[in-house]
């Protein structure tokens, strides 16, 4: 990493509690760095959108199989970064309570919201359960797509 710009070793940070490094350095500088990019609020947003459309791209192709699952939603604002959520899932929900990537479909600035399979949202039951910031919540009861 040491030839990496600073800019290129963030999004290399981003992958492991990114809303932790990031919401740090936020407060250190309103502005945000311009090393790392400037803004924070927009990188956060940049970062999300990225995984979100390289899923997107990945995953483009018809199926005929259904899914049944329900909508997460994570308000990433609201996370103590306590880790009781990525211990009680055995690393599912990282430390920061955000949800894996793949399952992502949406980021309004606020919220990211995840498609997660009716197979693994009794996973996600736990971290709700345990959450003492709320920062968890279902927004759908289970939905087919």
């Amino acid at each position: 990493m040491e030839n990496l710009s600073k800019k290129e070793i963030f999004w290399q940070c981003a992958e492991y509690n990114f809303l932790y490094r990031a919401l740090q350095e936020s407060f250190k500088n309103k502005n945000g760095d311009p090393a790392f990019g400037g803004d924070y609020a927009y990188l956060m947003h940049a970062y999300f959108e990225e995984a979100i459309q390289a899923r997107v791209k990945y995953h483009h192709m018809p199926s005929w199989t259904k899914l049944q699952g329900k909508i997460l939603i994570f308000d990433v604002h609201s996370s103590m970064f306590d880790c009781l959520g990525e211990k009680e899932t055995g690393g599912f929900i990282d430390g920061c309570d955000t949800p894996p990537p793949e399952f992502w479909i949406h980021f309004d600035g606020k919220n990211l919201y995840s498609f997660i399979p009716n197979e693994l949202t009794n996973i996600v039951d736990l971290a709700i359960d345990i959450s003492m910031s709320g920062s968890l919540e279902w927004y759908t009861d289970v939905i087919e797509i």
